[in-house]
């Protein structure tokens, strides 16, 4: 599972008269002064992206965003299939060379072509030390790079990355690698930006460039027009997209607490969620699938949720344990969830493949987790600092009960809440006891290297296993099927004994679509796939 992001909010909504954004619903088609209907669809998030930074996948929302701002080499989707982004293909006949065809037709918004001179730019950003990228551990495969996806020969140049011509490039790996994981880590999460708009900007400064706040050079199907931060992203038709211009003249994305996104949906406000970062409330389900304008469906988990634990502070293994043993996740997903997801104990819900059923898992049992902490000496007078990121209904209020879980055994806690931003940035130092936080779930690939190897941005618990570095390194070169499953399970054996991070629930993929959309709208995986083909009836 590669893609583990932390999720935010915020509570602002827009007011009905900024710009075009209260033009939606059945309504949303207005006209403009040439006297054509312009199509307009708004999707319902209660994330804020903390900008557009296509090096970094820290935050859900900021990585959707650029996912559709910034082409990727390929997309996962809604029938879980990698489609073509910005490269035509990417083929390989030994598993090591992977060919990658761009689109001759491909170009930034200011009329430059898309070349093979940005793509290794972009990657030569990622991998460099300078740059303090989020996804340079998912290109650590590649030849000439080290463990952390770093390439330290003091150039730009690496052995596994080579310039063939203007549209097609080389990336070696240092090991065999299956095509989906290369297609998954690499294909999805190389996302080019502009070597023209960017080459002048220092490296030590790159996260901190005026462009990834208001990126104004794109190649995507939509373009940045605003953002008003907390409130809306406004995006409107390149119409000279490469794939063909978009058939909607404008994507809007309106950012608001979760139980807004019900009425916005009944009153046409939004035509849709993202099932990633605007999670439909559960006790909302019935009343939208009573609305006659809106399809509601309930898919797998596209998400878990889990409480990260750092073991710089609680450096008992068997105190873990316990918090985990504490936890009554079936009290969360009936009472919270009303039945709508599932318990998480380990790094992946019960529907991947990777999915280890034989495991002992740590599930509710307060006498073990008393037994636990009496065999640990726990300071029962300790209080530990549980912090929540606000906005996501459920995780707030499964806080309480989790709060509630540990004084039950023992363990005292005081929440502390904060804005995603705020939240994410603790974590990072590693100032916190228990956070609580959400990843996506990936429904094609079981790797988990960014939040939980040694040294990894994302690895917010401060956990350091050199056994799990090694076999997560040797999860991600295995292309034999049964060996993955193997070396996965053991995966899942490591992380449930020393519990570093603990699942809580995954809660089912809700999506409510508006029936005037005739192309797109929310889906558990793939969303923002075929963006251009996206359409409303008239």
């Amino acid at each position: 599972m590669n893609k583990k992001l932390i999720k935010a909010v915020v509570l602002t909504l827009i007011s009905t008269t900024t710009l075009t954004l209260s033009a939606c619903g059945a309504s949303s088609s207005s006209t403009s002064q040439s006297g054509n209907a312009k199509k307009i669809v708004n999707v319902g998030i209660v994330n804020a992206p903390s900008g557009f930074n296509a090096l970094d996948s820290s935050d859900q929302s900021q990585n959707n965003m650029t996912e559709v701002l910034f082409k990727p080499l390929v997309e996962l989707s809604s029938d879980l299939k990698f489609v073509p982004g910005l490269a035509d293909s990417i083929t390989t006949a030994d598993n090591k060379t992977f060919v990658v065809k761009l689109n001759k037709n491909a170009k930034w918004t200011d009329g430059k072509p898309v070349t093979a001179d940005d793509v290794l730019f972009t990657l030569n950003l990622i991998t460099n030390p300078k740059v303090a990228s989020t996804i340079a551990s998912k290109f650590n495969m590649l030849a000439g790079l080290n463990d952390a996806g770093k390439n330290t020969n003091g150039t730009d140049a690496f052995d596994g990355a080579k310039k063939v011509d203007d549209h097609t490039i080389n990336l070696i790996t240092k090991q065999p690698v299956d095509t989906v994981v290369f297609d998954d880590l690499i294909g999805q999460y190389l996302k080019t930006v502009p070597k023209h708009v960017l080459k002048d900007t220092p490296l030590d400064q790159m996260f901190k460039a005026a462009f990834f706040q208001n990126p104004n050079v794109t190649d995507g199907a939509f373009k940045l027009v605003t953002y008003k931060k907390d409130q809306y992203v406004q995006m409107a038709a390149n119409k000279d997209y490469f794939r063909g211009a978009p058939k909607l003249s404008q994507l809007n994305f309106k950012i608001m607490q979760g139980t807004e996104l019900t009425v916005q949906l009944q009153s046409g406000e939004i035509d849709t969620n993202d099932p990633l970062v605007g999670q439909l409330p559960n006790d909302d389900i019935s009343k939208l699938k009573s609305l006659k304008n809106i399809a509601v469906t309930k898919g797998a988990p596209s998400g878990i949720q889990v409480m990260e634990v750092n073991v710089n502070r609680i450096s008992n293994a068997n105190v873990r344990k316990a918090i985990s043993y504490a936890i009554n996740r079936k009290q969360i997903v009936d009472n919270l969830l009303k039945g709508a997801g599932e318990e998480i104990v380990g790094p992946y819900p019960k529907s991947s493949n990777f999915f280890n059923k034989d495991l002992d898992y740590p599930t509710y049992n307060p006498a073990k987790a008393k037994e636990l902490l009496k065999e640990a000496n726990w300071d029962s007078s300790k209080v530990l600092k549980l912090n929540v990121p606000t906005g996501n209904t459920v995780r707030e209020q499964s806080a309480n009960v989790i709060a509630q879980n540990l004084q039950e055994v023992g363990i005292k806690t005081q929440i502390q809440k904060y804005d995603f931003v705020t939240a994410l940035n603790l974590a990072k130092k590693h100032d916190y006891d228990l956070f609580l936080a959400g990843f996506t779930f990936d429904p094609v690939n079981p790797d988990i290297t960014a939040y939980i190897a040694s040294g990894q941005i994302l690895d917010l618990s401060a956990y350091s296993n050199s056994q799990m570095d090694s076999i997560l390194a040797q999860g991600k070169v295995t292309v034999d099927k049964a060996k993955r499953t193997e070396i996965y399970n053991k995966v899942q054996e490591l992380y449930v004994n020393d519990s570093p991070v603990i699942g809580t629930y995954a809660p089912s993929s809700m999506t409510a679509v508006n029936k005037r959309l005739t192309y797109g709208g929310a889906t558990a995986f793939g969303m923002y796939a075929n963006l251009e083909k996206w359409d409303v009836s008239k």
